[in-house]
């Protein structure tokens, strides 16, 4: 993963203590051979957690789909020559003679020779042999399949049960066959293929709490955000440290000539064990390279509730020691209204922050509609121009604000005994704390539609 991100750096040391951690933590068992099962089951389990939850959501897919594939060969099921197919299909084959041009294209008719040439497995079986002749006799068939709109969710044309027989290898002949003549769907069968090989929980998002990452750290172990666009996790560190009395905590936005005041917090936190936090490391790379020599002094003795928190965004000359050092996390929103819900309830909202504001039923209500809203014009940029004329950096600082305008908008009308202007509520979301990045006015009329249908 390093290849894809500098930031993914990992190193021996931290699976060495995950897998002290997993000898500890893992199931007992009387038998040492379920002894053993427990362990590697917990040890797949924590070790894809731990790396997961520090990769960007564009790059997630291909870890977990690195992940299953090393195991299913590992396992004797798979062949690193099956991974290449996957990834190369038809590229390597000439074949101009493509008696299907009237509705397949030449790459994927290449695709397909190179299937049907393909020995799958350890035991080398041509699993689609016959793949060509069988679209030939059954033309219009394998057409209505290949232009279905979900192809990968309906059965296959005179393999589908051959295909579920096959316990081994069967979900990754599957999407090898989706991958060649239905690229576009590519991805959608990848997570299908995760779910079905490594379990359904693979497949969900993880979204870690700042209570999750506090379990992992030491004084001399930093936690590292990584930062996209707009987001900025310094106030979830605020809220999990005015519950382990650690509020306020110290912090410096890094840059020129900021490391001075940055060294004294982290003296201060070292001899009082508080907490600090450093943001926008990134533009201070040549301290960030200190950092290693600074959590392990030789001539102190560091206070075992001290914790230092960083954020930066990716670069490249990032110290690669405290790479390997820290416990990452990244900030980017998961792909999807279900997972971008699951993370919004997760991390800002919980059962204190939904009792705090009276009447409790219309405060739960809105809060649920305007993160469900939140989550809805995340996924939309995924469409690009047609989610948005214009890309806008919505994060939740935006949804913060809104439910903190809200609190106080329906605390003050509570306590006057007055009614809620829901007008005020609406412009003040679509207008004011979404609405001020809107430059394009169709992208302001449809946030406008939304906050009136919803709020």
């Amino acid at each position: 993963m390093t290849q894809v991100n500098w930031m993914y750096n990992t190193s021996l040391q931290q699976f060495l203590d995950l897998f002290d951690y997993g000898i500890d933590f893992s199931p007992k068992a009387p038998l040492q051979k379920e002894r053993v099962q427990n362990i590697i089951v917990w040890m797949n389990r924590k070790v894809y957690r731990y790396i997961n939850r520090g990769l960007f959501e564009r790059d997630k897919i291909t870890f977990k789909l690195l992940m299953a594939t090393k195991i299913l060969i590992k396992d004797g099921k798979l062949t690193p020559a099956d991974v290449g197919l996957l990834l190369k299909a038809g590229g390597g084959i000439d074949d101009r003679n493509n008696p299907f041009s009237s509705w397949m294209q030449q790459k994927n008719w290449l695709n397909l020779k190179a299937l049907s040439k393909h020995k799958f497995g350890n035991d080398h079986s041509m699993f689609f042999k016959e793949l060509p002749d069988r679209i030939n006799r059954n033309e219009q068939v394998w057409k209505k399949w290949v232009d279905e709109a979900e192809p990968e969710n309906i059965p296959v044309p005179d393999y589908e049960e051959k295909i579920n027989s096959d316990q081994n290898v069967g979900h990754f002949i599957h999407l090898c066959l989706i991958r060649s003549i239905r690229e576009d769907r590519t991805l959608l069968a990848c997570g299908q293929f995760i779910s079905a090989t490594m379990g359904d929980e693979y497949g969900l998002p993880i979204t870690d709490q700042v209570s999750d990452l506090f379990e992992e750290t030491r004084p001399d172990r930093p936690v590292l955000y990584l930062l996209s666009p707009g987001s900025d996790p310094t106030s979830s560190i605020d809220e999990y440290a005015k519950k382990k009395k650690q509020f306020p905590t110290g912090k410096v936005s890094m840059g020129e000539e900021m490391e001075i005041p940055a060294m004294q917090l982290i003296d201060q936190g070292m001899t009082a064990g508080k907490w600090v936090v450093l943001s926008n490391c990134h533009l201070s790379l040549e301290f960030m390279g200190e950092m290693e020599e600074i959590l392990f002094p030789k001539d102190r003795e560091v206070h075992p509730d001290f914790r230092l928190w960083i954020t930066c965004e990716p670069h490249n000359d990032f110290p690669l020691g405290l790479l390997q050092l820290a416990i990452k996390n990244a900030t980017d929103p998961p792909k999807g209204v279900q997972a971008g819900l699951s993370r919004t309830f997760q991390t800002m909202v919980n059962q204190d922050f939904l009792e705090k504001v009276e009447p409790y039923d219309k405060w739960r209500s809105i809060v649920f509609a305007l993160c469900f809203m939140h989550s809805v014009i995340q996924e939309r940029r995924k469409f690009g121009p047609l989610g948005f004329c214009i890309p806008y950096a919505f994060n939740f600082a935006d949804l913060e604000a809104s439910l903190t305008f809200i609190d106080k908008h329906m605390t003050t009308s509570f306590n006057l005994n007055i009614p809620l202007s829901w007008k005020a509520i609406q412009y003040m979301v679509s207008d004011v704390q979404y609405g001020g990045k809107i430059t394009d006015g169709l992208d302001r009329e449809m946030f406008g539609c939304y906050t009136q249908f919803w709020i």
